[in-house]
């Protein structure tokens, strides 16, 4: 990857812990951000879509467990999951650099 200049991992990994895909941007690999980006984004809007507030207001009222909590967390794991993978990523590419 011949950019110019040597890109700095922290920087990288810094930027893609604030939104996944931006270290790769830093590090000039688009379609990488472009894919990080879109499935973080897309993995949020499947997430809102499928809580229900005010299921889960009375739930906590109640102190019963909503109906959805399994696909909730699951979604949840899944965004850190590549959240994380964009960071290691973006450090490791700036790192070859």
């Amino acid at each position: 990857m011949a950019t110019g200049h040597a890109r700095n991992p922290w920087v990288a990994g810094l930027l893609s812990s604030v939104l996944p895909g931006l270290g790769q941007f830093y590090n000039r690999r688009w379609g990488k951000g472009i894919g990080f980006l879109a499935g973080v984004l897309s993995l949020t809007v499947v997430l809102s879509s499928s809580i229900d507030p005010k299921a889960l207001e009375h739930a906590a009222e109640t102190g019963a467990t909503p109906d959805n909590l399994g696909l909730i967390v699951l979604l949840l794991l899944v965004i850190f999951a590549v959240a994380a993978w964009s960071i290691v990523d973006a450090a490791r590419t700036a790192q070859k650099s």
